[in-house]
């Protein structure tokens, strides 16, 4: 899906010239590692926008089947169509430097190890952003059952043993679409690798006969008679309750990186300021948790790989409450908080089943990087970005079940 990978350098005055050496070892490196372990390329169908960035996608509309009599006029009834659009409009970048003195001494370790991070980084952006348009989809399943993706949903525990109520679960959003006409044989089950845990303790199904390409790209057997992908992107999302203004001390963990409650903001990186009431604070949490503006006299910035970390993750003021979603897995959140109110809920993960193909994706030629000198400097510094749209049609919706499940339940 990346033909060539194009680099282009807007300084024709630069202090050092090793544009061939990034080309060949950066460029390819990320190339080839996101046609390895793109799992969007293996869900989606790919659309080709060779011209412009926006392709019509016509649809047409169902006729519903009528009897005829001998001798008696049919009703004909106008066919109706429409068109939806796949638009590229997303342009996900990942910067980096280097001083000029580090490529002399240290190029060969530093190169696969910056390669590989813009790498991961844009993998997991577009997997991210793939995988949230189950929250599209027409169907779901939740604690209440079976139903269309509408109003607010619960999500269910799963459990093992002999209780066990996965089969059921899977089993029963499979049968939704299989009863609508999908083509079952073409279905895929997406999980993270908590819950592929529990399908593995009930037999997945695994084979030797598939291709490395395919394990690289998420493909872990089969359940239930569907295709099993493990990713680590799925959407999730979780409530911060905080009606009482947290105390010294007091912290939050969201995906690993800890924010503490201080009543001097200081230095000490994850720091967030007790603010006059608890909407306030909770501000404050929101712009440290996103990395908005306040950073030195709200909150204090988080370190570079915790930044990473929060890729993805987003945080939303509401009345005594922060809510939370996640495009980058179960966000594995807890607290320790003086008031025992101010707590997080049940954290829900959305699971996928859907169609091959449901989705639709268009990645604007390849992977590109720019270069630039830092001024006054031996500094290069490079932009690696792709270009890409996403599009659930109409029909794509019908053939995707959104599988809500509660990855950690709520505080006590």
């Amino acid at each position: 899906m990346f033909p060539s990978l194009i680099y282009t350098n807007i300084n024709k005055n630069m202090s050092n010239d090793f544009a061939g050496v990034v080309k060949q070892h950066w460029a390819n490196m990320i190339e080839d590692n996101l046609q390895k372990t793109l799992l969007a390329t293996e869900l989606c169908e790919m659309v080709d926008i060779p011209n412009g960035t926006t392709k019509n996608l016509p649809n047409v509309s169902f006729q519903a089947s009528t009897d005829y009599t001998k001798y008696t006029a049919v009703t004909f009834k106008d066919a109706k169509t429409g068109t939806e659009q796949l638009v590229i409009n997303v342009t996900p970048v990942v910067p980096f430097q280097i001083d000029d003195l580090d490529v002399e001494d240290n190029y060969i370790s530093m190169a696969p190890e910056l390669t590989r991070n813009a790498s991961y980084m844009l993998k997991s952006r577009i997997d991210g952003d793939v995988l949230a348009e189950v929250l599209n989809a027409k169907w779901k399943y939740d604690n209440a059952g079976v139903g269309l993706n509408a109003g607010t949903l619960t999500p269910v525990a799963l459990t093992t043993g002999a209780s066990q109520n996965i089969s059921t679960v899977f089993g029963m959003a499979k049968a939704l679409l299989t009863n609508t006409g999908v083509n079952a044989s073409n279905l895929c089950l997406v999980v993270d690798s908590f819950t592929l845990v529990a399908l593995t303790t009930l037999g997945l199904e695994t084979f030797g006969d598939k291709a490395t390409e395919a394990y690289e790209k998420g493909f872990r057997g089969m359940f239930g008679g569907m295709k099993v992908y493990e990713a680590s992107n799925l959407t999730s999302s979780t409530v911060l309750d905080i009606a009482t203004n947290p105390t010294a001390a007091d912290y939050v963990v969201v995906q690993g990186v800890t924010f503490t409650f201080v009543a001097s903001v200081g230095t000490t990186a994850g720091n967030v300021l007790i603010g006059a009431s608890a909407d306030a604070t909770a501000q404050n949490l929101v712009a440290a948790v996103n990395g908005a503006a306040g950073a030195g006299t709200t909150y204090v910035e988080v370190g570079a790989d915790a930044r990473a970390t929060l890729s993805g993750i987003t945080a939303t003021d509401g009345t005594d409450l922060v809510s939370f979603v996640s495009k980058r897995g179960a966000l594995l959140a807890s607290s320790s908080m003086t008031a025992a109110a101010n707590d997080f809920r049940v954290q829900a993960l959305n699971c996928a089943i859907m169609e091959k193909g449901a989705i639709k994706l268009s990645i604007r030629d390849s992977v590109k990087i720019k270069q630039q000198s830092k001024n006054g400097t031996l500094v290069e510094e490079y932009l690696v970005y792709a270009r890409y749209g996403l599009k659930t049609t109409v029909r794509g919706a019908e053939r995707m079940v959104r599988v809500l499940v509660s990855s950690i339940s709520a505080e006590a």
